[in-house]
C-alpha cells in the first residue's frame, strides 16, 4: 500500500512523538528534548533524545534515530504503512486502503479475527463472572482472596463455568467461526470421541493483554474442590497473536506508575500482580505461565532498569531467583529481591500484613547478585577451598558480561566473596570463544565545519538559504548523499522525510543529521547566517589553497619540462586564486569568533 506524502506528513504533524515513545521509553523533559535510556542498546545513563519541535528521535550512543514511524518499525517490528496507519487512527486522520492481494487480505483477517474472537470470549467471561448466575463460585473465591469487583473489573477478570462446550456454543451464536475458536486456543478437539470442548472449564480467568491493550491469551486459575490432578493454572498455547516469552501480565495497567515510580516489581503468579496493585502497588507484573525470558526484560529496560524480583521465598522460588540472575545481568537491569518473611507471596504477606507492612519490606531489598553469591557460599562453605570453589561456580555468570557492566559486577562481587578484585578480575578474563574482533569499519563522519553546516541547516533552513546561493556544491562536500539532504533541508522538505530517505541510502549520514537535531544549543538563530557564511567562506578558502598547492607543483613541472604554453596559464589561474585567497582570508577574519 502506498500512502500519499501529504497525507504522511499531516499524520506525523498531527501524532505526539513524546507521547507515543513514552509508551516504551521511560521520558524526562530536558530542555527542548526528552530524554531516557535507549531502547536498541543496553545503556545506563540516558542517551536517547526525543525531539518534539523536529518530530524525531535520536540516540547519541548507538546512532539510532528516525521520526515516530521509524520506532514504532523498529520496536513493534510492524511496516511503515502499518505504523502510519496505527498513527493515523489514533489522531483522527482517514487513510484510504488500497485493494489488498488475497495473500494480505488472508493474513490480516486472521490477525484481526484472532484478535476479536478473544475479545468476545473476553466480554463473555467477565459477564460471567460479574453477574453471571454460573459466575458466583468465581465472586465467592475472590471474595475470600480478598480481590474486590472493582478491582476484577479494571483486569478484566472472569469466570468460565463447569459445563464442555459454554463457550464455544455462545460464541458460535455470536458468528464466530469454529476455526478461529481452535486457532485462538479456546477450544480443543477431542480426536478419540470426534468432539470438541473448551479449554477453560471451572476457572477464574485472567486475560493476558498486548502492549495495545487488547487480549490475546488466557490464564485460568482452578477453584477450591477441583479433582486433585487438576493443574492449579492453565495457560493459553502459543497462537499468530500470542507468544508468552514476550508478554509480560499486567504490564498495560503498571506501564505508567513504573514510568512514575522508576521501577518495576516482578512477581510469580497472576493473583501476585492483582493484590499489588490493589494494594497500591501498580508497578507489578508477572511472567505468563513461564520463567522470566529475555524478550521480557528487553520490554521492562525500555520502561526501567530498577527492577525488584518479588519470587516465592520456598526452595522452588529462591532457584527461579538465582536462575534469573543471568537474565537480568545481559539486560542492564538492576534486579533486587525481597524477602516477605512469613508469607510465601506477595499476596499472601498484602493479605496478612498490608500495603504499609508491604511499603516498609520496600525498603529492605537486597540485590539479587548479592543473594545468589551468598547462597553459593552456603553451597561450597566459607573456608578458603570453600570460597575458591564458589568462585569457580560464579565465574561463567560473570563471563556472559561485557565492557563496564562487567567491571563493576566484578569489582561488588569480590566484595561479596571476599576475594581481591584483581584476583577475581583474572579468573574472569576473557570469555571462552572470544578472541578480539576485527575492527568495524569506520562510519563516515564530517569534519568540525561540515558538522556545524549540517547543524545549520537543520535548525534554520530558511535563515541560512541565502548563504548557499553562489557557493559550488563541490566546496561543501564530494558526497552526493550530503549534497542531496542540505538541497532537500534548503527545500523546506521535512527533516523526517530526509532522514527516512537517507536511512535507506545513507544510514551515516542519518545518524549525523538526527545527532544534530537532538542537539539544542550549537547557535541562536541570530548567528545563523553569519555562522553558515563564515564556514562557506572557510570551506572556500580550503578548496582554493588546496587548488593553489596543485599548481604550484604543475607550474615546477611546467619550469623542467620548458612547457611555456601551460606556464603562462597557470600563473594566471595562480594570481586569480591567491587574490580569491586573501580575500577569503580577510572575510574568515572579520567573522572569526561566529563558529565555535
Amino acid at each position: 500500500m502506498s500512502i500519499p506524502r501529504h497525507v504522511v506528513d499531516e499524520v506525523r504533524a498531527r501524532t505526539d512523538i513524546v507521547q507515543v515513545i513514552g509508551q516504551t521509553v521511560t521520558l524526562r523533559r530536558a530542555g527542548t528534548s526528552h530524554v531516557g535510556l535507549c531502547p536498541f542498546h543496553n545503556e545506563k545513563s540516558g542517551s536517547f533524545n526525543v525531539v518534539p519541535s523536529k518530530q524525531i528521535f535520536h540516540c547519541f550512543g548507538c546512532g539510532a534515530g528516525g521520526d515516530v514511524f521509524t520506532f514504532l518499525q523498529k520496536t513493534r517490528g510492524v511496516s511503515f504503512v502499518d505504523a502510519v496507519k496505527e498513527c493515523a487512527a489514533a489522531v483522527g486522520v482517514t487513510i484510504e486502503e488500497r485493494k489488498l492481494t488475497p495473500q494480505e487480505e488472508a493474513k490480516l483477517a486472521r490477525r484481526k479475527d484472532l484478535h476479536g474472537t478473544c475479545e468476545a470470549a473476553c466480554r463473555w467471561y467477565e459477564t460471567t463472572l460479574l453477574v453471571g448466575k454460573e459466575g458466583a463460585p468465581g465472586r465467592e473465591y475472590l471474595a475470600h482472596r480478598g480481590v474486590s469487583l472493582d478491582t476484577a473489573k479494571k483486569y478484566r477478570l472472569g469466570f468460565a463455568p463447569e459445563g464442555w462446550n459454554n463457550l464455544e456454543t455462545h460464541l458460535k451464536r455470536e458468528g464466530v467461526d469454529a476455526d478461529l475458536l481452535f486457532r485462538a486456543g479456546l477450544v480443543k478437539r477431542n480426536e478419540d470421541r470426534g468432539t470438541t470442548y473448551d479449554v477453560f472449564r471451572g476457572r477464574l480467568l485472567f486475560p493476558i493483554l498486548d502492549d495495545r491493550g487488547r487480549p490475546v491469551a488466557f490464564g485460568g486459575r482452578v477453584l477450591p474442590g477441583a479433582p486433585k490432578d487438576a493443574p492449579k493454572y492453565l495457560n493459553s498455547p502459543g497462537t499468530d497473536i500470542y507468544e508468552k516469552s514476550k508478554v509480560l501480565y499486567g504490564l498495560s495497567y503498571a506501564r505508567n506508575a513504573v514510568q512514575r515510580k522508576d521501577r518495576l516489581i516482578v512477581v510469580e503468579g497472576y493473583f501476585d500482580a492483582v493484590s499489588l496493585w490493589q494494594a497500591g502497588f501498580e508497578e507489578a507484573v508477572a511472567p505468563c505461565g513461564t520463567a522470566l525470558t529475555a524478550d521480557q526484560l528487553e520490554v521492562v529496560r525500555r520502561l526501567t532498569t530498577k527492577v525488584i524480583a518479588l519470587f516465592d521465598t520456598d526452595e522452588a522460588g529462591i532457584n527461579a531467583a538465582m536462575r534469573a540472575l543471568d537474565l537480568f545481568l545481559a539486560a542492564g537491569i538492576e534486579a533486587k529481591r525481597l524477602d516477605l518473611p512469613g508469607a510465601k507471596d506477595p499476596d499472601e504477606f498484602i493479605q496478612r500484613n498490608g500495603a504499609a507492612a508491604f511499603e516498609e519490606r520496600l525498603a529492605k531489598t537486597e540485590p539479587l547478585l548479592e543473594l545468589v553469591i551468598r547462597r553459593t557460599l552456603d553451597r561450597h562453605g566459607a573456608s578458603a577451598e570453600g570460597r575458591g570453589r564458589a568462585v569457580d561456580a560464579l565465574v561463567p555468570t560473570f563471563r556472559k558480561l561485557t565492557g563496564t557492566t562487567r567491571d563493576l559486577t566484578v569489582r561488588r562481587a569480590a566484595g561479596w566473596l571476599g576475594t581481591p578484585e584483581e584476583e577475581l578480575q583474572r579468573a574472569v578474563g576473557r570469555p571462552a570463544g572470544d578472541a578480539p574482533r576485527t575492527p568495524a569499519p569506520a562510519r563516515w563522519a564530517p569534519d568540525k565545519d561540515l558538522a556545524h553546516l549540517l547543524w545549520l541547516v537543520v535548525h534554520y533552513p530558511t535563515e541560512v538559504r541565502s548563504a548557499f546561493a553562489e557557493v559550488d556544491p563541490a566546496v561543501v562536500s564530494d558526497r552526493e548523499e550530503v549534497l542531496g539532504a542540505i538541497a532537500r533541508l534548503l527545500g523546506a522538505e521535512p527533516l523526517a522525510d530526509v532522514l527516512a530517505w537517507s536511512e535507506v541510502d545513507a544510514p551515516h549520514l542519518a545518524r549525523v543529521l538526527a545527532s544534530a537535531a537532538a542537539n539544542a544549543d550549537l547557535y541562536r538563530i541570530e548567528a545563523a547566517l553569519p555562522a553558515a557564511k563564515a564556514i562557506l567562506s572557510r570551506l572556500q578558502l580550503r578548496t582554493i589553497e588546496a587548488r593553489i598547492l596543485t599548481i604550484n607543483r604543475e607550474i615546477h613541472h611546467c619550469e623542467t619540462t620548458g612547457d611555456k604554453s601551460s606556464y603562462v596559464s597557470l600563473v594566471r589561474e595562480l594570481a586569480g586564486l591567491q587574490a580569491r585567497a586573501v580575500s577569503l582570508k580577510m572575510s574568515v577574519n572579520r567573522r572569526a569568533g561566529v563558529v565555535a
